[in-house]
């Protein structure tokens, strides 16, 4: 890579990828490019990215669809500069299938989630090729879109479970808050507002390592209302249920 500041380049700026060109915006050089005519100008000017040759950067992320990956690469990777690293985030695509698509190149697979755009993802990161230092540097340039975790390749679908499903799997509870409480009366409006200010307010909590155990453990009072909430769930093995949700998720991102 280049030893001054890198560009990072990302092909395809649909959900995804227009995530991450959002959340990198602020903290490097962006370049975007997409095959719809005029979607790279549209995020370039939402986002205050440019618009033009993504490939030409130091680090080319590919953020198409798994099933047009191999047509796009033949595409992009002619045009890539010598020491380039290819990244994708493609599911199904691993770094050694990249790494034949792109021969020469040092090729990183990611797995983020949507909240990258608020700097506020997750993102797990396998690489080939790339010495210490290399990986160092991209996972340093990836920092700006959230938690980077460096893990082996095999654990890849246990991590889209959590990293990639997670944002899903609160989601789905945080509409069920809701329900019940607008169930016990509380205006939708309101309850929406009380939910999210919960969420936000619990993660800014665990946002500092905090034991999510010991939160809970905080929370509870002994005969109070947490505790009698607590045990209705555990009485519905509802703890049970989100380890039956993780095992789904990880095991449908091994067969993709």
């Amino acid at each position: 890579m280049s030893r001054s500041a890198p560009a990072i380049g990302v092909v395809g700026v649909g959900a995804m990828g227009g995530a991450m060109a959002a959340g990198l915006a602020p903290h490097a050089r962006v370049v975007v490019e997409d095959l719809m005519p005029g979607r790279a100008d549209e995020v370039a000017a939402e986002h205050g990215v440019e618009s033009g040759d993504a490939a030409a950067c130091d680090i080319v992320v590919m953020a198409v669809k798994p099933q047009d990956l191999a047509e796009v690469l033949a595409d992009v990777a002619p045009r890539m500069r010598d020491g380039a690293v290819l990244a994708s985030v493609a599911a199904g695509w691993p770094t050694e299938r990249l790494a034949d698509a792109a021969p020469g190149h040092p090729v990183v697979r990611l797995m983020p989630n949507l909240a990258v755009a608020h700097g506020a993802g997750v993102v797990v990161m396998a690489s080939r090729g790339l010495d210490a230092a290399g990986q160092a540097e991209v996972r340093a340039l990836l920092d700006p879109l959230g938690a980077v975790v460096v893990l082996d390749e095999d654990l890849f679908p246990a991590a889209t479970a959590i990293g990639g499903s997670g944002p899903g799997f609160v989601a789905y509870l945080a509409a069920a808050l809701e329900r019940a409480a607008i169930a016990e009366g509380l205006p939708a409006a309101e309850a929406r507002a009380m939910v999210q200010g919960v969420l936000a307010g619990t993660a800014a909590l665990l946002a500092d390592g905090l034991d999510p155990a010991e939160l809970q453990a905080r929370v509870t009072s002994p005969e109070g209302t947490t505790a009698a909430g607590v045990a209705a769930m555990d009485e519905r093995a509802a703890d049970q249920a989100v380890a039956a949700a993780v095992r789904a998720a990880a095991a449908r991102a091994a067969e993709l």
